[in-house]
């Protein structure tokens, strides 16, 4: 048996009532279950399975699959149904975890911040991409690929003021090595400022971080690239959907 809390990040239909669900746990990283029932209008597992619902899941091993015994909804962050441009950027998120949770593999941290970055999109009126910004900087560093912004990532030198980013490298160039064959695309330092503000900053303190449009469309553009690179996931269906949306 295991008794876990859990965000519902994936759902397929399974036979009439049933459906196969991607739970991202709080104890044991990213788990496979059947809900048995949970597609009858009136069943006890249905607030509980829906996508973005954060429950606390009974879950007994099957051969396959866990099958959810119990699922007592914490939060269902409903709001985010209510608005096309929040849907969006939650359903980004959720994939983003989606790729990289491990299976049975528990990544404490990042669960914890997609619960807060959920929870704290669903009560938001604007500035949803700078919330996506700090959470993807968060979320690739909490799987292990944090950016080296502070100084040049490959001899740990002062960047100067002509800077290069690379993903290959994971971090900032400075002159020197650019010079010496290491390559990136140049940044400017303001924005390299700005995206370790977004590194670090408290997401309950997001709304007061002063971040041009001009600039968050920048750096999202520049992490959204380097996550890409470094999960070696081509694209998201859903950034593609959210991009088009905002054109």
């Amino acid at each position: 048996m295991l008794k876990t809390e859990g965000l519902v990040i994936r759902q397929t239909k399974y036979d009439e009532w049933d459906k196969i669900l991607t739970i991202f746990t709080r104890n044991n990283g990213k788990v496979q279950a059947i809900a048995k029932g949970a597609r009858r209008p009136k069943g006890g597992l249905v607030a509980g399975t829906q996508m973005f619902s954060y429950s606390d899941f009974l879950l007994y091993p099957g051969r396959n699959l866990y099958q959810v015994n119990q699922a007592d909804i914490i939060e269902s962050f409903f709001a985010l149904r209510d608005d096309l441009y929040k849907l969006a950027y939650a359903t980004y998120i959720i994939e983003l975890i989606d790729a990289g949770a491990v299976e049975e593999l528990a990544n404490i941290k990042l669960f914890d911040l997609s619960i807060k970055t959920i929870r704290i999109l669903s009560k938001l009126n604007k500035d949803y991409k700078k919330l996506l910004t700090a959470f993807e900087l968060k979320y690739i560093s909490f799987i292990g690929y944090r950016p080296y912004i502070r100084s040049c990532v490959i001899c740990n030198g002062d960047l100067g003021n002509t800077v290069k980013f690379s993903n290959e490298h994971g971090g900032a160039i400075c002159e020197s090595c650019s010079s010496h064959g290491y390559y990136g695309y140049v940044v400017t330092r303001e924005i390299l400022s700005k995206i370790e503000e977004l590194l670090f900053i408290s997401l309950d303190d997001i709304e007061n971080l002063v971040i041009s449009n001009k600039d968050i469309d920048i750096i999202e553009n520049i992490v959204s690239n380097y996550i890409m690179s470094h999960i070696e996931k081509k694209k998201f269906k859903s950034l593609e959907f959210l991009k088009n949306l905002e054109k």
